[in-house]
């Protein structure tokens, strides 16, 4: 795993890819780092340490002993002024022999005007995140005018117009009926199977893997580098045997229903089914009922059809009116108001 510095600009003199770690003070004017404003250096950016324009150690501040880069006119550890001709002496340090002399005035840093590619502490939103807060606004909007629609309503005066009923029975036939299963889970008695290949599943196969490179900011002014990588996949299909065959079954045949109003006692259709287990022979099959209350608004156009039980429905009597709520927005009349 790399380690590389990060980047800081000094926003006092602009002085811009300053080492995060090495440039505690800014070289160019002895602004101190502020940590906040490091960044991520792009790709074709990153150097070695050693390569950066304000790296070596030409000069030795004096006040903390930093070695110091000749063009550097504060020292990047406490930000003291190099060469400037006051108390503050530095030395000028020779690598060869290690004599020393005075310094020679010092050349001012070269500012780039080139910006970080991605700054890591940004704090503007994107367009995908503008995107986002718009989409959950339109949801919310159309959530609420839902619950508008549903909740907002007002009280108004119902009338009990008819009512009506309804009874059904299924009938089921046993007959021949085609059908088709895995061959392995195919019922004892099919008979007439034809076989075939089907895809019944699909196996993921491990086919290499796409890397990506990870920045992870250390905290201290340099950042690790490392390689995060993801394993792809091919699908491949997976064939089976599949049977096509018939079999003898009950299955739905039709309904018998029978219809009234209130002036009807509810009653089940009269049906006539044969009860034998040969082909052809049906038999009784669920039972559904329904019982409807008619509803009108009184003085006004809010209708209603409302299910309700067999025992509320013989109790209600035509005519019978009233208090319910009514929606403001769809003037439909709520049957759960009607007691």
């Amino acid at each position: 795993m790399a380690t590389y510095e990060m980047f800081w600009d000094c926003p006092a003199c602009g002085t811009t890819k300053l080492l995060g770690k090495t440039h505690r003070h800014c070289p160019s004017c002895g602004a101190a780092q502020d940590p906040e404003r490091r960044y991520f250096p792009a790709e074709h950016e990153k150097v070695a340490v050693e390569d950066h324009v304000f790296v070596g150690r030409d000069l030795v501040c004096a006040h903390c002993e930093t070695p110091n880069s000749a063009i550097a006119k504060h020292c990047v550890n406490c930000g003291a002024a190099i060469g400037d001709g006051d108390d503050v002496g530095v030395v000028l340090v020779h690598e060869r022999d290690g004599s020393s002399e005075a310094p020679s005035e010092a050349s001012g840093a070269t500012s780039s005007s080139a910006k970080p590619e991605v700054p890591v502490k940004s704090g503007g939103r994107g367009w995908a995140g503008l995107v986002g807060l718009g989409l959950l606004g339109m949801l919310f909007v159309s959530m609420l005018c839902c619950c508008i629609t549903v909740f907002w309503t007002r009280e108004g005066e119902a009338e009990l117009v008819s009512r009506s009923w309804e009874r059904s029975i299924a009938i089921e036939r046993f007959s021949a009926r085609s059908d088709g299963d895995w061959c392995d889970g195919m019922p004892h008695d099919a008979y007439g199977v034809s076989r075939s290949q089907k895809q019944r599943s699909t196996n993921r196969i491990p086919d290499g893997e796409v890397c990506r490179t990870v920045n992870r900011d250390n905290g201290d002014g340099t950042y690790s580098q490392s390689q995060s990588c993801t394993t792809t996949y091919r699908e491949e299909p997976v064939y089976d045997d599949w049977c096509s065959y018939t079999v003898d079954r009950w299955g739905h045949d039709r309904w018998e229903t029978a219809k009234g109003t209130g002036k009807d006692k509810p009653k089940w259709p009269r049906i006539s089914v044969d009860g034998c287990r040969s082909l052809g022979c049906t038999r009784e099959g669920s039972r559904v009922a329904h019982y409807t209350l008619h509803l009108r608004e009184v003085g006004g156009d809010g209708d209603a059809d409302c299910q309700v039980t067999e025992a509320q429905w013989t109790r209600e009597k035509k005519g019978r009116r009233q208090t319910v709520a009514i929606g403001v927005i769809d003037g439909g009349i709520r049957c759960s108001s009607w007691e």
